[in-house]
């Protein structure tokens, strides 16, 4: 009994698949794969936007030269550290995005094999 079931398992997916490439594989994996472009463009954007900016509007501070009116250590270095952590999202979001690029093509490639292999 268990032998059938397998046998006509395999023999549906033989006939969905046989002799076609897969166009819905295909179109998903570019869809994926301009995903994962469109956020690596987002962070380079970001990136950008954030180095280009001057250190005190990096950093989110009036400097004003009188060391009266002027933000303590304290606040200088937390908001330092706001920017790293926001540098090591942008790092993060850069590997998510690689990683989302590099599943389409996989993907991609994937279901334009399928179709050849089993033809």
């Amino acid at each position: 009994m268990d032998q059938t079931i397998e046998g006509k398992e395999q023999e549906a997916i033989s006939v969905l698949t046989s002799g076609r490439n897969d166009i819905f594989g295909k179109i998903m994996g570019m869809f994926v794969f301009l995903l994962g472009v469109g956020l690596l463009l987002l962070v380079f954007k970001i990136a950008y936007e954030l180095f280009t900016q001057k250190p005190d509007a990096a950093l989110g501070l009036k400097f004003t030269g009188d060391p009266k009116k002027d933000p303590a250590a304290a606040q200088i270095g937390a908001h330092f550290g706001t920017m790293l952590f926001q540098l090591a999202y942008l790092f993060i979001m850069s590997i998510a995005g690689s990683l989302i690029a590099q599943k389409g093509v996989n993907f991609y490639f994937s279901a334009s094999s399928r179709g050849k292999s089993n033809s």
